[in-house]
């Protein structure tokens, strides 16, 4: 049984007070003058120490040998921040346009279509409940359900594509094909639930909304043009601030939240979302609202418009532009500057004459004019100077030899 150093110390403690109790009777009888006695009270003494030097010896090689308790250290758990920063965020969303931008064709459409069948769903609910604030604050689930399946609805890719272009991530023929595929396609879905789900199976007409959803489209179709291209720019700037703002959340609730409250502000301002107007206007239009097609038609076009910019260049221009034109900028230049050395370097080499592909253009035009001249004098002297050949001579006329010539 190994012994700790506090029992160590009472052990001794204990043989100093038996050798006390053992010097103690005999210094009654002797004193400290007798040589004997001091020889025994001094060797009991190194006795005692000596003891005490072994008790304590064992009791640190026992420490020693005592096998060590293993300790066990908690894994360490990473927690990956909530947000993403901005530059991250942009980088995001470069990485969303090139997944977009890979698609197939037939993905493409299909995603497409369900992103217009959530936004028609909202505007649904937004006549159902009679629109106003209420109508604005449930409006946003269409764009949660649209972010959250990677559904791919025009109002957001005017972001994502202008972005990625302008940061050299995706070309400009991609962002034609998606946006023209997502334009159509988010216009199927939205016929397609307006036409079945709202109108031939009598919903809105059940919630009493159908005089609502006349009163919307009319006048979401019979405003003037430059309203309509000024609210589509105030209206798609939202939407994509909501859809930045959910690319920075990197959970649900985060991402929810983000974009619940500019897509409810949009609605509560009254600006018009193409995709949004997609649905009301032509459900209304089938509710006897007072709108020709032609009316629709320019009416969507010039909101489209308005979204394109609101979204495209405000929101998706304006962060590459912040966040990374100074990158692509300075690439830009690198490259400028090395193709100029590269000119520079053949015109060192060619005496002044510059290359631009498969033509040679002469640099100093009078200096080559003078020079043309100088060369020309100089092969008209060198052609005077040059004796002229003598004439050959004459072979003579036989019969017989021009019949061996021949």
């Amino acid at each position: 049984m190994m012994q700790s150093s506090d029992d160590i110390e009472a052990q001794a403690e204990s043989n100093q007070e038996v050798t006390h109790a053992m010097v103690e009777p005999t210094q009654t009888h002797t004193t400290m003058d007798d040589p004997d006695t001091a020889a025994a009270i001094h060797s009991m003494a190194k006795q005692r120490k000596s003891l005490k030097d072994r008790l304590l010896r064992k009791d640190s090689n026992a420490s020693s040998h005592k096998p060590s308790t293993p300790t066990t250290t908690a894994p360490s758990i990473h927690i990956p921040p909530a947000t993403k920063a901005p530059k991250e965020t942009l980088k995001a969303v470069y990485a969303a346009g090139k997944y977009k931008a890979g698609l197939t064709w037939n993905v493409l459409a299909v995603q497409s279509f369900m992103a217009g069948v959530y936004i028609a769903s909202a505007g649904h609910l937004y006549l159902a409940v009679g629109g106003g604030v209420l109508g604005a604050a449930l409006f946003p689930f269409g764009l949660i359900a649209v972010i959250l399946t990677s559904a791919e609805l025009f109002t957001g890719d005017a972001l994502i594509f202008v972005a990625s272009v302008l940061g050299r991530q995706v070309p400009f023929s991609r962002l034609v094909r998606n946006w023209t595929v997502a334009w159509c396609s988010n216009f199927v879905g939205c016929l397609t639930w307006a036409y079945f789900l709202s109108y031939l199976s009598d919903a809105l007409v059940d919630s009493h909304a159908n005089e609502l959803a006349i009163q919307v489209a009319e006048k979401k179709a019979l405003n003037s043009m430059g309203s309509i291209f000024l609210k589509a720019i105030g209206a798609n700037f939202m939407v994509c601030v909501a859809v930045w703002q959910g690319t920075c959340a990197e959970e649900v609730a985060g991402k929810v939240l983000a974009l619940w409250f500019p897509t409810a502000a949009f609605v509560m301002m009254g600006f018009d979302h193409v995709v949004a107007n997609m649905y009301l206007i032509p459900v209304g239009m089938m509710l006897g609202a007072d709108v020709s097609f032609g009316r629709m038609v320019a009416a969507l076009a010039m909101a489209t418009l308005g979204n394109a910019i609101g979204g495209g260049i405000f929101v998706g221009g304006i962060y590459w532009y912040v966040f990374d034109s100074m990158a692509s900028f300075g690439g830009l230049t690198a490259r400028i500057r090395q193709n100029m050395r590269h000119v520079t370097r053949l015109q060192h080499q060619q005496g002044g004459s510059f290359v631009a592909g498969n033509s040679s253009f002469r640099t100093g035009g009078w200096g080559h004019h003078h020079h043309q001249q100088q060369q020309h004098h100089a092969e008209n002297n060198s052609t005077k100077a040059a004796p002229p050949p003598p004439p050959p001579a004459k072979q003579p006329s036989s019969r017989f030899g021009s019949e061996c010539d021949a």
